[in-house]
């Protein structure tokens, strides 16, 4: 279940800045225990009934602007964006599974505390991350760049407030493709969780800019793998392919002629069919056309090798036809959890 407030896991907190420990001011406000940091006296703000932990120093976010903003959006979201994306745009349909799948496998590592996921980018609840928040057996501490019932604290992910190794899981959907410097972001990963914990992540290969000024990178499936070289893949595969790639292009042709979001989200669902044709599209060429694309792993003692990521290229359609029968199958979901280094999964 969500951890939505502070004081529960004041234990594992850590400051963004320096990476001191955290205590609980007489205003009741988070500041750090190390002499000479600058929040040493001056507490982190607290905003919209949420912890503001970042080090506005080192970030792509504005101290004035989020204090004067109450740290809300900067992009505008709304509930039938989120609809019709999911109608017209698709989702990833095994993000469920996987969820699942973590949740079993941090239950497995239960210790004198309850196990800990982390969830990035929560501002918003992941379609088929729902699992996480459902459970009673692991606690989810999740944050984003904004305030939002669904965190625990507001965060920039290049500078996790948490210390080393407090982390069973993280789950990264939909983050990657949004921050400045992402192998910081996922060495941030690395470092919060324990040897051997788990990983999901979910990101854009080709897919349009999506928020704005936000939005930086996108990968290949390879280079998807590159970036996580520090995890085994334990399962992979593409969230959506190139029937979803033409609906897409349909979509900002529309938007681009009637010049409005709104009308070419409605003007491109006539098309949506065609991403039915996704489930028919040979594996090799589909997972080179990938709009999404997502990961299942564990963190490895070291990373790969050059000669593990051209391996890689090889083994992606085997991964992806194995992930067809992961969500029917719990002997399979047991065994994946057992996995553990092999090379013919890294």
């Amino acid at each position: 279940m969500l951890v939505d407030d502070t004081s529960a896991i004041a234990d594992l907190l850590a400051c963004p800045i320096c990476g001191g420990n955290l205590r609980m001011s007489g205003s009741e406000q988070l500041q750090c225990e190390r002499p000479g940091c600058g929040h040493h006296q001056a507490p982190f703000p607290r905003l919209g009934g949420k912890d503001v932990l970042i080090d506005f120093d080192d970030s792509v976010l504005n101290r004035e602007t989020t204090l004067a903003s109450g740290a809300t959006s900067v992009v505008g979201r709304g509930r039938w964006r989120a609809v019709l994306s999911r109608v017209v745009d698709g989702s990833n349909r095994y993000a469920a599974t996987l969820a699942r799948l973590m949740v079993e496998g941090v239950s497995q590592r239960a210790g004198q505390r309850k196990p800990v996921i982390v969830v990035m980018g929560a501002g918003e609840i992941g379609h088929g991350s729902e699992p996480l928040y459902a459970t009673t057996d692991a606690d989810i501490i999740a944050f984003d760049i904004y305030a939002s019932p669904n965190i625990t604290f507001v965060a920039d992910a290049h500078a996790i407030p948490l210390r080393d190794g407090v982390a069973d899981g993280v789950w990264i959907q939909g983050v990657l493709e949004l921050v400045v410097d992402p192998r910081k972001v996922v060495a941030e990963a690395s470092r919060i969780l324990k040897p051997g914990g788990l990983m999901f992540t979910d990101t854009a290969f080709m897919w349009p800019v999506c928020e704005q000024a936000y939005d930086f990178n996108r990968w290949s499936p390879s280079g998807l793998r590159w970036l996580f070289r520090d995890f085994d893949v334990l399962a992979a595969g593409q969230s959506t392919g190139p029937g979803t790639m033409t609906v897409l292009a349909i979509r900002y042709l529309f938007q681009s002629l009637l010049r409005s979001t709104k009308l070419g989200q409605i003007a491109a669902f006539p098309f949506v069919w065609i991403r039915l044709l996704d489930y028919l599209c040979g594996d090799r060429r589909a997972l080179d056309a990938s709009v999404g694309m997502f990961i299942f792993g564990r963190k490895r003692d070291r990373p790969i090798e050059i000669d593990d990521l051209l391996s890689y290229y090889g083994e992606q359609p085997r991964l992806k036809k194995a992930m067809r029968t992961l969500g029917r199958d719990p002997k399979a979901r047991r065994a994946l959890l057992q996995e553990r280094g092999r090379s013919d999964l890294r």
